[in-house]
């Protein structure tokens, strides 16, 4: 028997048993303690389950009847949603008054949004002597804008002494993000740039 061969076996055995959910201290002491097989007395283990077989747990659940019951309950509920989604977008393209209603509150909506951002523009002003973190600390001080820790951060992701995150990018509320920041120890000049 090879050297190979010899090490190939107890993985195979391993494996085998690490799927079958047995307990497997017991192969270990014997194989390494010189014994050519794997004694009988490995036993079926009902205690709890370690983290690997929690992984195989889940997906016996997940492919075993129960778990296919599952997903066609909510393959079904989605599409149920999907239908009665699809139902009301009909209903109110047939409706010309719920049609106009529908079209005045996305405008509505849009407009908001051209609002919101029209606050921003500041970040692409390019004028000499304007600098965008004046007017960032303008719009902060005000409330017309939010940045950093002023914004809602979300409950179920802070962990270990994190607020939570944000739901969206924040280094896009920052005063340089489209002229990039000159120290002034350039004399305001980006690299590349000649003095004059």
């Amino acid at each position: 028997m090879t050297a190979q061969t010899k090490l190939t076996w107890p993985c195979m055995i391993l494996s085998l048993l690490l799927l079958s959910n047995v307990d497997i201290t017991g192969a270990f002491t014997s194989f390494y303690s010189g014994a050519r097989s794997v004694p009988s007395t490995i036993s079926s283990s009902s205690s709890s389950s370690t983290s690997l077989f929690g992984i195989l747990d889940d997906l016996k659940l997940i492919f075993s009847e129960d778990g296919k019951a599952a997903r066609r309950a909510y393959a079904e509920k989605e599409k149920d949603e999907q239908e009665k989604a699809l139902k009301e977008i009909q209903a109110r393209r047939r409706n010309p008054k719920a049609m106009e209603e529908y079209n005045q509150e996305t405008n509505e909506r849009r407009q908001e949004l051209m609002n919101e951002r029209s606050k921003w523009d500041f970040q692409q002003k390019v004028e000499p002597g304007f600098d965008p973190k004046d007017e960032w600390d303008r719009l902060r001080a005000a409330g017309e804008i939010k940045v950093g820790s002023d914004l809602e951060r979300d409950e179920s992701s802070s962990r270990l002494g994190s607020e939570g995150l944000v739901d969206q990018r924040i280094d896009e509320l920052l005063p340089y993000i489209d002229a990039g920041y000159v120290p002034e120890e350039l004399g305001g000049k980006k690299d590349g740039e000649d003095s004059e």
